[in-house]
C-alpha cells in the first residue's frame, strides 16, 4: 500500500527534483561508507619460501578455484596439442613436377646436340641452378639411349607426382627419400631404377608447413576447455604448519580462507565505494524508468533508503567469514516491507541492490547473492497486497522453502557430503524465511506511522463499522452510509477487474461522503420525509451547500485521523465536475450572470486509477438510485452515460485509466447493479385469516 504519489505524466517541479536528489545523494554517501568500511585486523604477512612461525587451521570448510592448479592443468592440456601443419600445397607439388619436366627437357636438348662432346654436355647440365643430382647420375643419364632416357624421365615424373601428393613436412623429407625406391616400377632395370631414385629425390620438397596461428588457436582452445580446478580446505585442516616452508599453494589457500590480506591501500576503500555508487545509480534508473512516482514521493524514497541502509549495515556486521548467521539473516524482510508499504515493482529493484550488496560483503559470494535475491523476489511476488495477517507468515514460508532450495543447490555444487552441515544450513535458511515474515509483520505498523504511509492493516481497521467516523455517518446520515456501502461494492469489484488496489478504493468509498453529516437533509438520499430544502433555496446557495460537503469531509477525516491516502479520495471523487442540476436550475431561473465556476467542485481531478474508479462508482450509484432501472438495458444505459459524461468533461484524463480499463469497470458495475435492481417476483397476498370461534359461543 503506497503513499500518495504524483501522476506519472506530471513533470516534476524544481523542488521535487531537488528533494529527490538530496535523498539520493544522502543515501549514496551512506551506502558508500558502509561498503568502504573495513572490518579487518592487522593482516597476516607471509611469503613463499618463508618459514611459518605458527600453525594456521581453517575456520570452516572452503571450496575455491585454485588458480595454481588450474594453470597447471591448462599448461598440461596445451602441451598435449601437437603442432598444426597446413594441408599439402598442391600448387607447390605441381611446380616441382613442372620444374622437373623443364630440367628433363633441357637435358634432352643437351643430349641431342651433335656438335658437343660428352664432357661439354655434362658441363652444361651441371650449370642448371638448384640441381642437386650428383655428377655421376647426370653423366649416366646423358649416356642413356633414347628409350631408356624416356623411361627414366617418365618414371621419375610419375614417382615425383605420387610422392608430392602426400603431406611432406621439413622433418619428413628424409623419410620420403626412403620411400622412393618402393614406388618405382619393378619393370625398370636396376640401373634405371637407381637413376629414377636419384632424380626423384632431387625434386622432393616440403609441401606442408607449420601453421603458428592455428597451433596457437588450438592450444588456446585446449586451455579454455579445461574448467577451473577447485580445491577444498576442510574445517580444522592445517593450511600451513609451524616450521614448514610456505609454498605458493599454501599462500593461495591462506588467501582463499581469508587469513592472508595485503596491506590496505586506497583501492580497498575507493573500489567498494564506487560499487555502492554504481548500485545506487542503477536503482535510481530503475525507479525513474519503472516507478517514476516513487522518485517524486520523498517519504517513499526515505523508506527505501532507510531499509536498504539498515539491512546493509546488518549484513556488513556479519563479517566476511561465512557462518550460519549469514543463512539466518532475515534480509527478505526488507523486500516484504517495501512490497507492502510501497509496491512489488519497487521492492524487486531494492531486492536486487540489497542482494548484490549482501554477496559483496561475504567476499563476493554467489551463493548469498542468489539466496538474498531469490528470497526477495519470492517475498515481493507473494505479498503485494495483504488483507489478513497470516499473509506475512505464508510469505515467510515461501521464502523459507526458496532459501532451503538455494542452500541445497549450492551445497550440492560444493560437493559437500557432511550431513550435519547440510542440516544446519537448511535449518538456518528455513529460519531465515520465518524470521523475515515475523520481523516484517512486527515492524510494519511502526514503519507505516514513521514514514506516513498507509498500510493494508490500517485500511482494514478503517473498514470496521465500529470506527467512530463511520458510526457518525450511520447515525447522522443513514442514507449516505448506505450509498457509501454500495459505492464501495461497485468500486471494489471494478478495481479487482483492472488490477487496482481494491481494498483502498473500498475503504475510501466508505469515507468519501462523510462531509454530508454536517447537513444530511441537504442530500436526497437522507430526505426520508420527502421534503427537499433546495426547493426554497436559490440555485447558487444550493450548489454551495452541496459542494461544501467536500471541504467539510476533509476536515472531519483529518479530525478523526483518517490517513492522507484515503483523504485524497474526498475531493477527487467529484473532481471538477459541475453541479449540473443546480446550474441548469440557475439558467432556467434567469439568474444573471450565471458563473459556471460557482457550480463546479474545487477538485482536483482524479490522480490515480483508484480515485477515478470511485468517481465513476459514485456517479453510477447515485444515478441508479434516482432512476431505479428495472431492465439490464436501462442499467447499461446509466453506466454508459455516466462514464461518457466524465470522459467528455475531461475528469479522467489524469487518472491513468485506459479505455480497456473503462470497459472492464463498466462490466463490473453492471454485474453489481444487476444484482441490486433485478426484477422481483410479486407474490400473491395470503388469504384473509378467519378468527376461530370463541369458546363462549
Amino acid at each position: 500500500m503506497s503513499e500518495p504519489m504524483p501522476h506519472r505524466a506530471m513533470i516534476p517541479t524544481r523542488w521535487q527534483a531537488v528533494r529527490a536528489l538530496l535523498v539520493g545523494a544522502g543515501f549514496a554517501l551512506l551506502f558508500a561508507l558502509i561498503f568502504a568500511f573495513q572490518m579487518t585486523q592487522e593482516p597476516l604477512r607471509l611469503e613463499a619460501g618463508q618459514v611459518s612461525a605458527k600453525t594456521i587451521l581453517a575456520f570452516e570448510r572452503v571450496t575455491f578455484v585454485s588458480d595454481l592448479l588450474t594453470a597447471d592443468a591448462r599448461l598440461q592440456a596445451q602441451a598435449q596439442v601437437a603442432d598444426v601443419y597446413d594441408p599439402p600445397n598442391a600448387d607447390l607439388a605441381r611446380e616441382q613436377v613442372r620444374l622437373a619436366s623443364r630440367i628433363f627437357d633441357y637435358v634432352d636438348t643437351v643430349r641431342h646436340d651433335p656438335f658437343s662432346a660428352p664432357e661439354r654436355k655434362l658441363e652444361w647440365v651441371r650449370q642448371v641452378p638448384t640441381l642437386t643430382v650428383s655428377v655421376a647420375t647426370q653423366a649416366r643419364t646423358l649416356a642413356l639411349d633414347e628409350s631408356g632416357y624416356h623411361r627414366v624421365v617418365s618414371e621419375t615424373l610419375y614417382v615425383l607426382d605420387v610422392t608430392m601428393r602426400d603431406a611432406i613436412r621439413a622433418t619428413d623429407v628424409i623419410t620420403e627419400f626412403s620411400k622412393v625406391p618402393s614406388r618405382i616400377s619393378l619393370a625398370l632395370p636396376a640401373e634405371q631404377a637407381e637413376l629414377v631414385t636419384d632424380w626423384t629425390r632431387a625434386f622432393i620438397a616440403p609441401n606442408s608447413f607449420f601453421n603458428a596461428a592455428k597451433t596457437s588457436a588450438q592450444r588456446a582452445q585446449a586451455r579454455e576447455r579445461v574448467s577451473a580446478v577447485y580445491r577444498t580446505i576442510e574445517k580444522g585442516q592445517a593450511i600451513v604448519r609451524e616450521g614448514e616452508v610456505v609454498t605458493p599453494f599454501s599462500l593461495e589457500a591462506l588467501e582463499a580462507t581469508g587469513f592472508l590480506r595485503p596491506r590496505l591501500v586506497a583501492a580497498d576503500y575507493t573500489g567498494p565505494a564506487l560499487l555502492a555508487l554504481l548500485l545506487t545509480t542503477l536503482l535510481a534508473l530503475y525507479l525513474i524508468r519503472l516507478r517514476p512516482q516513487v522518485m517524486l514521493a520523498p517519504r517513499a524514497l526515505l523508506l527505501i533508503a532507510f531499509l536498504l541502509l539498515l539491512f546493509a549495515v546488518g549484513a556488513k556486521m556479519l563479517g566476511e567469514q561465512t557462518t550460519l548467521l549469514h543463512y539466518l539473516f532475515p534480509i527478505s524482510a526488507a523486500a516484504m516491507l517495501i512490497t507492502v508499504l510501497l509496491d512489488a515493482t519497487t521492492a524487486l529493484g531494492a531486492t536486487l541492490v540489497l542482494a548484490l550488496a549482501f554477496g559483496f560483503f561475504v567476499r563476493g559470494s554467489l551463493e548469498f547473492t542468489v539466496l538474498a535475491l531469490a528470497g526477495g523476489i519470492v517475498a515481493s511476488l507473494t505479498l503485494e497486497r495483504i488483507e489478513r495477517l497470516p499473509a506475512f507468515l505464508w510469505s515467510g514460508v515461501y521464502v523459507a522453502l526458496t532459501n532451503a532450495a538455494v542452500a541445497a543447490i549450492f551445497r550440492a555444487l560444493a560437493l559437500d557430503l557432511d550431513p550435519g552441515l547440510w542440516g544446519q544450513t537448511l535449518l538456518a535458511a528455513i529460519g531465515n524465511g520465518i524470521l523475515s515474515g515475523l520481523i516484517a509483520l512486527g515492524s510494519l505498523f511502526i514503519l507505516g506511522k514513521l514514514f506516513g504511509i498507509t498500510t493494508s492493516l490500517e485500511l482494514l481497521d478503517l473498514a470496521r463499522p465500529t470506527h467512530p467516523l463511520l458510526k457518525k455517518l450511520l447515525v447522522e446520515a443513514p442514507g449516505t452510509y448506505h450509498h457509501s456501502l454500495i459505492v464501495g461494492q461497485l468500486a471494489e469489484q471494478a478495481a479487482q477487474r483492472v488490477g487496482a488496489d481494491a481494498l483502498l478504493v473500498r475503504v475510501a468509498a466508505y469515507y468519501h461522503d462523510v462531509g454530508k453529516t454536517r447537513s444530511p437533509q441537504s442530500f436526497v438520499e437522507n430526505q426520508m420525509d420527502g421534503i427537499n430544502i433546495h426547493d426554497t433555496l436559490a440555485p447558487r446557495a444550493s450548489a454551495g451547500m452541496v459542494i461544501d460537503h467536500v471541504s467539510r469531509g476533509l476536515e472531519l477525516a483529518k479530525k478523526y485521523g483518517v490517513p492522507a491516502r484515503v483523504r485524497e479520495f474526498i475531493p477527487q471523487h467529484h473532481g471538477t465536475t459541475l453541479a449540473a442540476y443546480f446550474h441548469r436550475k440557475a439558467i432556467k431561473a434567469n439568474e444573471t450572470p450565471v458563473n459556471e465556476a460557482d457550480f463546479r467542485y474545487p477538485g482536483p481531478k482524479p490522480q490515480s486509477r483508484e480515485t477515478g474508479i470511485l468517481m465513476l462508482a459514485d456517479g453510477v450509484e447515485a444515478t441508479a438510485r434516482a432512476e431505479r432501472p428495472t431492465t439490464p438495458e436501462q442499467i447499461r444505459t446509466i453506466i454508459d452515460r455516466i462514464v461518457g459524461e466524465r470522459l467528455r468533461d475531461g475528469q479522467l484524463e489524469e487518472s491513468e485509466l485506459t479505455l480497456r480499463d473503462l470497459q472492464l469497470v463498466k462490466e463490473a458495475f453492471f454485474g453489481v447493479l444487476q444484482g441490486l435492481y433485478h426484477p422481483r417476483v410479486r407474490y400473491p397476498e395470503p388469504p384473509e385469516r378467519k378468527d376461530p370461534p370463541s369458546e363462549a359461543a
